[in-house]
């Protein structure tokens, strides 16, 4: 058996540069894992080429449907591989919250995979077939902080880590990513340079990265869950530093080490949301 940890992650910057040929956004983030994370373990099935796939929490109606099943489906018959393997997750990270949960299992299957079979792929290897199933795949296969480009999956690491409590309100509100791009057009997205938050993040710089904070998404969202809004305006009132939604929603983080802040977001939020507690990997 194999174990793999699945790590959630924010954007600090994401901005929509415009629309690609191939139907994706072309894009510029800037990406930070967390220690929040599933737990992942995978098993070889001998006698028979299939895949099972469990959970603590029902994460699909129909498991073909998966993006773990899609992935580890390709990976056994792109490798030849005639056994199968049985998959359990165990969810931490929310569902359709803007925090790459699908991915970061995505990823964590295609690592696990590669050391169950020692197919000696290298991190490349596996960000490339990534890549054929998601956008985040790739920056969930090296959890790395890291500019992102094109359509997430052009990566430029940075050397630096990043040390500070993370608080996430998720409002049980599964946001499909795919419906709030399809709402990008002219009128609802901002550019922003993403210099001075690069510089931030180079030169640890937190009230530099508090202030740069940025995600182009976030007026589409609102548009259509204007809860979401509410969320984060509230945070703001409470005197949380460094408040943003993450991806295309629906979590809204802060930056906060302040404990006073940290518990009335708790108190305000823990009975009806789903708040968590965490850091920066």
């Amino acid at each position: 058996m194999v174990k793999e940890k699945a790590y959630a992650k924010i954007n600090l910057f994401l901005n929509v540069v415009g629309k690609r040929v191939d139907g994706y956004h072309n894009l510029e983030m800037i990406m930070a894992p967390l220690k929040l994370h599933d737990e992942i373990k995978l098993k070889k099935i001998i006698d028979k080429k299939e895949i099972k796939i469990s959970s603590n929490i029902e994460i699909t109606k129909k498991v073909q449907d998966n993006i773990v099943y899609k992935v580890a489906k390709y990976v056994l018959n792109e490798f030849g591989i005639k056994s199968g393997v049985e998959i359990y997750i165990n969810k931490k990270i929310p569902m359709g919250a803007g925090l790459a949960g699908g991915s970061a299992n995505a990823a964590a299957v295609l690592r696990g995979l590669n050391r169950l079979y020692k197919l000696n792929l290298s991190y490349e290897d596996m960000a490339k077939i990534g890549e054929k199933f998601g956008a985040d795949i790739p920056f969930c296969i090296y959890n790395k902080l890291c500019i992102a480009k094109g359509k997430g999956e052009e990566l430029l690491f940075i050397n630096t880590r990043l040390k500070s409590k993370i608080i996430l309100v998720y409002p049980d509100i599964n946001v499909s990513t795919k419906q709030v791009f399809s709402m990008i057009n002219d009128e609802n997205i901002v550019n922003v340079k993403i210099n001075d938050m690069s510089q931030g993040v180079y030169n640890k710089n937190y009230e530099l990265i508090i202030r740069s904070l940025f995600n182009s998404l976030e007026n589409v969202t609102f548009e259509i869950y204007p809860e979401i809004k509410e969320i984060k305006y509230q945070m703001v009132d409470i005197g949380l530093k460094g408040v943003l939604m993450s991806g295309s929603g629906s979590t809204v983080f802060a930056i906060e080490n302040n404990k006073r802040n940290i518990k009335q977001v708790k108190d305000l939020y823990e009975e009806k949301f789903t708040v968590i507690l965490t850091r920066f990997r």
